[in-house]
């Protein structure tokens, strides 16, 4: 078992579960996701950005009905489903359900429920989406919170993946460079956030209010200053021009294979749905949770790309779009914005990194063997956080890490891996519990729409991998 659910016992509720949920979506994605928006032409951008918020809310559905058959399942091998279905019926049990057989009360991992319901292929190719995709996404975190702490302290633009090293020349801090400060800058990330990673995700609680927070005050002020300066038609600086409505792009073909590659990390949350879902103290409405996080997600990345293209050209917007306010008249304001990524991602980071952990652990740590403490709950974090921090001192191309493992092992995780634990699980609860009710049924359950997920998934990889040959030639 990948956890036993909640080790140390404490809850929160839909609330801040949905909390939780939004800060883990709301990460490196959304401020790379403005210059793709551009390049991809406002109405294109929409539509596809529109369909991947569905196809997400679809395939989180999946997940989590995967995650109450395991749950049955567990109960019953442990031959404790009939004390425990009684009083869950008798009584008004945490989860606020009618039935208990399929309560989400134990923390099953998707390496877990891959070993359940997946045949032997199936849990290869798990673990190696699994891998990649979380290593990659702890990469990415770990090299754009340096480089916007070096970006604020060094007053340099260095969010661009395409510049040259020989920025990196000129002196930041007295003696010191900025080459010297982004390795500074790491270092100091990995001592402070990096004991986070091990221990639970709970732990992080009062730090997630706090993140949601101060994301909202960053999406509506980056969305208000790009809309005063739409109207006002003034730039920051006397370079800064207000593109023409009629020179914003409205489709282009060409760029949405990169938008993909960007915006599928924009609602990505499967991976850690485990760890986040089992503590909500009520489980009712768990779908009503996520359709609304995934609402107001898509409609601040609407206003805050479709504000940004209008604001600026799409030849300026930054990779890190919170760079573009570099130069803006208010420098507490400045700040505050270039150190949104500092703040939101390094909340990201423990919630990633305990998945990571979590998933290895299920694949390095033998269940029928007990291994000294140590090597589960110091060995395999390190084993989780380590590589990342030392990418982060080879590397500093954020997008080209976002567009290779965010397209092909994201493909994975977010569409192919949830749409066959659905059926393949759904298969197994038919057989083991007959037609039994399951509260936490996906409305997507149907065979034609885990076909449509599964067709999905081949025609998102056919455009990255279309994107990928026509951008090296």
């Amino acid at each position: 078992m990948a956890g036993g659910g909640v080790s140390d016992g404490s809850t929160y509720s839909p609330l801040v579960g949905g909390m939780f949920v939004f800060n883990l979506i709301v990460g490196a994605g959304a401020l790379a996701m403005p210059k793709a928006f551009g390049e991809s032409g406002y109405i294109g951008g929409s539509v596809l950005i529109a369909v991947l918020a569905f196809c997400s809310y679809i395939t989180v559905t999946y997940v989590v009905e995967a995650m109450s058959i395991a749950n049955a399942l567990i109960r019953k091998k442990e031959k404790n489903i009939q004390s425990v279905v009684t009083p869950l019926i008798a009584s008004d049990n945490a989860e606020g359900e009618k039935d208990g057989v399929y309560n989400i009360t134990i923390r099953t991992e998707m390496a877990e429920m891959a070993q359940e319901f997946f045949p032997s292929w199936g849990v290869k190719l798990f673990y190696l989406c699994i891998i990649i995709y979380l290593y990659g996404d702890l990469c990415i975190y770990v090299v754009a919170i340096p480089k916007s702490l070096q970006s604020v302290v060094c007053g340099e633009n260095n969010a661009s993946s395409n510049s040259t090293p020989s920025y990196m020349d000129h002196a930041c801090m007295g003696s010191i460079n900025t080459k010297h400060a982004y390795y500074l800058f790491l270092t100091f990330f990995a001592v402070v956030i990096g004991p986070f990673c091990f221990f639970n995700v709970q732990k992080t609680k009062l730090l997630q209010i706090f993140t949601t927070g101060m994301r909202w005050v960053t999406f509506i002020l980056m969305i208000a200053i790009a809309i005063f300066g739409i109207s006002s038609k003034k730039g920051f600086t006397k370079q800064d021009h207000i593109p023409k409505p009629s020179h914003v792009g409205i489709f282009h073909a060409s760029g949405l294979p990169v938008l993909f590659g960007v915006a599928i990390y924009s609602f990505m949350c499967h991976h850690s749905l485990p760890s986040l879902v089992v503590p909500i103290k009520n489980k009712t409405h768990l779908s009503r949770v996520f359709l609304t996080d995934f609402a107001l997600i898509l409609l601040f990345y609407c206003l805050l790309c479709f504000t940004a293209v209008f604001r600026f050209k799409t030849s300026k917007l930054e990779d890190l779009y919170t760079l573009n306010f570099e130069d803006f008249s208010s420098e507490f304001v400045s700040y505050f914005l270039a150190l949104f990524p500092v703040v939101t991602l390094s909340a990201n980071f423990p919630i990633i990194a305990i998945t990571l952990r979590n998933n290895l652990c299920e694949l390095i740590i033998p269940k029928d063997k007990i291994l000294a403490p140590w090597i589960k709950h110091i060995g395999v974090p390190l084993l989780a956080i380590g590589p990342p921090i030392i990418v982060g001192f080879f590397t500093e191309n954020v997008g080209f890490l976002v567009s290779f493992t965010g397209s092909y092992a994201g493909v994975g995780i977010q569409y192919v891996i949830p749409a066959l634990l659905c059926f393949l699980a759904r298969k197994r609860a038919i057989k083991e519990f007959g037609y039994t009710l399951n509260p936490h049924s996906s409305r997507f359950g149907n065979k034609i729409w885990i076909y449509a997920m599964l067709s999905w998934s081949v025609v998102c990889v056919i455009l990255v991998t279309f994107n990928h040959i026509v951008t090296r030639k």
